[in-house]
């Protein structure tokens, strides 16, 4: 048996007759396409169009909302600017008003008051041991007082 990579002869120069032979003997044979020739369905193509549109319509609505959020965001930033600016010009004019200057100004030309001079001065001299009492007064803060103390009394009876 020969190996068919070895064998030399299939080399080898053939004669005009050997060659007839071998076109006879292996003659072409016609093999019909067994596949099937694919159609693209109608279906597929409509599909892949909606598809397609409905991308399109995302893609646009969302540039829509995108634009409609930028402006609404410059907006809101222009009127932070502007009541920033309004906010630095009260800062200033409160400054302003509550000055010294312009208290000392308040005082002197709407209430009359005038700087004490060493006239209005005087001195009182304290001897002793002396002490500032409060005397009690009535209203709200003795009522107040009471019901505390009231409400002391019954819970000490109470069991809880």
């Amino acid at each position: 048996m020969t190996e068919v990579a070895y064998d030399l002869n299939t080399f080898a120069a053939k004669t005009a007759e050997q060659q007839d032979k071998e076109l006879k003997t292996s003659s072409l044979r016609m093999i019909k396409n067994r596949r099937k020739t694919k159609v693209v369905a109608p279906v597929k193509i409509i599909l892949a169009s909606v598809m397609a549109i409905v991308i399109s319509v995302i893609m646009i609505y969302s540039q829509v909302v995108l634009t409609e959020l930028t402006s609404e965001v410059s907006f809101y930033e222009n009127q932070i600017v502007e009541l920033d600016t309004e906010y630095v010009r009260l800062q200033g004019e409160l400054e302003a008003i509550t000055s010294i200057k312009t208290l000392e100004e308040a005082a002197e030309t709407k209430l009359g008051l005038a700087k004490i001079d060493s006239s209005q001065v005087e001195y009182v001299s304290l001897t002793g041991t002396d002490e500032i009492s409060v005397a009690r007064t009535g209203g709200k803060y003795l009522f107040k007082e009471n019901w505390e103390r009231f409400v002391d009394f019954i819970a000490e009876y109470l069991p809880f």
